[in-house]
């Protein structure tokens, strides 16, 4: 795990409601996560989804999506369902609403999820964001689930993957060798936060991934706005005196 999750904010109470009510007010609106979303969501609207719509009617059926460390699902409806600011308020404002998405996907795909969070999976499955998920903790896999998350990642064709701050060395670069063995059209969607995940290790992670995959693009914001206590923390070391910053990283499978 990044040495510097120690100094980060807790969020349990947000992560592990019910509903992603509390997720959108707490950290969308009032530390802004919300526009870290919408870079993403412009982003994938113009460059990725074209992409996506051409893969599956290639391979003539739907594509299949990852999404690791999962939370609610915001990753996925940014990707799958090209969710905005206004899409995310509108379902997610109020638990009476956010059952019914308000967008539908807007490629054929299916998708998986999993996270530590059995209340973050269990509203994904309900809300139809993920059509199966698994409450998995990364870092203490048994055989099993081994297993079964490397067959997952061989047949995927997207995994989503960020708050890589969680995991132990050598999880990520697992989740990762497993999805290059795949032989169909993929791609990564990664996210680096700076400097939670750990300068080292985000330049370590980087060079094995351009060892393996094939660079697409790159895309830089803003990650969220830091508490008192981050700001002096983050603020000495790195200049991070008011946010955390945000990498999307896009790379394809070579095949």
């Amino acid at each position: 795990m990044s040495a510097y999750l120690a100094s980060k904010q807790d969020f349990t109470d947000s992560y592990n409601s019910p509903t992603p009510t509390k997720y959108l007010q707490n950290l969308m609106r009032d530390l802004r996560l919300i526009e870290r979303g919408e870079v993403g969501s412009k982003y994938a609207e113009t460059n990725l989804i074209p992409i996506y719509r051409k893969w599956a009617s290639d391979l003539g059926k739907p594509l299949k999506f990852l999404d690791f460390l999962s939370c609610y699902g915001n990753d996925t409806l940014i990707y799958t369902n090209n969710f905005h600011k206004e899409d995310f308020e509108k379902c997610w404002g109020s638990v009476d609403a956010c059952f019914e998405l308000c967008k539908p996907r807007q490629f054929p795909v299916t998708t998986w999820a999993t996270d530590v969070s059995p209340n973050a999976i269990s509203y994904g499955i309900k809300a139809g964001i993920f059509d199966e998920g698994s409450v998995l903790d990364l870092n203490n896999l048994g055989a099993a689930d081994k297993q079964m998350l490397r067959e997952r990642c061989r047949n995927a064709n997207l995994i989503s993957m960020n708050s890589l701050m969680y995991l132990k060395d050598g999880v990520f670069e697992q989740i990762i060798e497993w999805f290059g063995e795949g032989k169909e059209p993929g791609m990564l969607l990664l996210g680096f936060i700076y400097p939670y995940d750990g300068v080292d290790r985000v330049r370590g992670w980087k060079a094995f991934l351009l060892e393996k995959f094939d660079f697409y693009n790159s895309v830089p914001c803003l990650n969220r706005a830091l508490s008192a206590a981050e700001s002096k923390t983050y603020g000495r070391e790195f200049g991070t005196w008011a946010f955390s910053f945000y990498e999307y990283w896009y790379l394809t499978r070579r095949i």
